[in-house]
């Protein structure tokens, strides 16, 4: 998800930059349950119940970000006429119970924008997938740092 259009990102950044600035751009790419099929299908089903009806989505399949996306979003700066552009990115693994994991959910725009009762029956089925596979949940995450020059 993008807060900001790229096109409206970009061009105010590249714009507010003085010649030889950098933009730096830090991006957290969390992907859960990687070696966990089990816990990952019990909360795929709780996505599939409540989520993507609620937001009308179709289901997605969570994919790991890889070093061939974090080039392919150079190019996004390119685009906008930076130039040197790099990236670099760092790897961490977080664990969470089934509370905590729901507290950061409760962080996500899109999580917050879904019904009250529709979001607790959600969560409910969350923390039961967690606890019922053993009470811990993990997030590998990728974090892309791009820099770029505004030549």
């Amino acid at each position: 998800m993008d807060w900001i259009p790229e096109e409206i990102g970009y061009t105010k950044v590249f714009n507010a930059l003085k010649t030889g600035g950098v933009f730096a751009r830090f991006a957290n790419h969390p992907f859960r349950c990687k070696n966990e099929p089990d816990l990952a299908r019990a909360i795929d089903a709780a996505y599939e119940k409540y989520y993507y009806p609620f937001h009308n989505k179709q289901s997605q399949v969570p994919v790991e970000y890889t070093e061939e996306d974090a080039k392919q979003r150079t190019e996004i700066a390119l685009k906008y006429g930076f130039v040197d552009v790099e990236y670099k990115l760092f790897h961490r693994i977080r664990e969470f119970d089934a509370d905590e994991y729901v507290e950061l959910l409760g962080t996500y725009s899109d999580h917050i924008a879904m019904d009250e009762p529709v979001r607790e029956l959600f969560y409910k089925d969350i923390k039961q997938a967690i606890n019922e596979h053993g009470g811990v949940l993990k997030l590998y995450d990728t974090i892309d740092l791009q820099l770029a020059r505004k030549k």
